[in-house]
């Protein structure tokens, strides 16, 4: 096994170089979800005007997500489009950028659109990549490109996560020296996790 020593090393290495920007992103998302009260005062959020105007002649009789795409053109905004409502006279649905959410009513009577915007900043912005993409409205989660190219990098530092996991454990193995130590940190992390499980159930 040694002969695969300077590989793992060296994969490991660039690996973890390469997936830390994402991990900082994670790491102070998880920040921000548990204080948000600090944030609040810290940066609060930018409600702008809501704006009125009205759209050219939509077709109503596509899909919800086809419709709601159709509107988001005509109005020259860009994001993920989640949670849409329709009823017999409006359709109205959120439209999610990292740090911008913006909320469009549209009455399909008489094509007039309510445009509203929370400017929510740079940090709460890592709270949504954090979180998307999730199982949360699947149905139609992924309808921008921009979600479509982060859920593929998330997977991907997913799997570089678990190289680094087992790279690691290959790597300590591998240093005789440190292997008494290591299994001590090895158990005492254990026990910390079975420590917080019984304290949670």
């Amino acid at each position: 096994m040694k002969k695969y020593y300077p590989s793992v090393r060296t994969l490991h290495l660039y690996f973890g170089l390469f997936i830390s920007p994402f991990v900082l992103i994670f790491s102070i998302s998880v920040i921000i979800f548990n204080h948000p009260g600090l944030i609040n005062r810290l940066n609060p959020v930018q409600n702008p005007p809501t704006v009125k105007t009205k759209l050219d002649k939509i077709p109503y009789d596509s899909t919800d997500l086809q419709t709601a795409k159709a509107i988001i053109r005509k109005l020259n905004i860009n994001g993920e489009i989640d949670f849409i409502s329709k009823s017999d006279s409006s359709i109205s649905f959120p439209v999610n950028k990292p740090g911008l959410k913006t909320f469009i009513a549209v009455n399909t009577i008489n094509d007039s659109v309510l445009i509203t915007r929370k400017q929510e900043g740079t940090l709460r912005a890592t709270t949504y990549l954090h979180s998307m993409p999730g199982p949360h409205n699947a149905s139609i989660r992924g309808n921008s490109v921009f979600l479509k190219i982060w859920r593929i990098l998330t997977d991907a530092v997913v799997y570089v996560l678990l190289f680094l996991t087992f790279s690691g454990v290959f790597l300590w193995y591998m240093l005789k020296a440190e292997r008494v130590i290591g299994l001590y940190a090895i158990a005492l992390g254990v026990l910390f996790f079975i420590s917080i499980l019984l304290f949670i159930f």
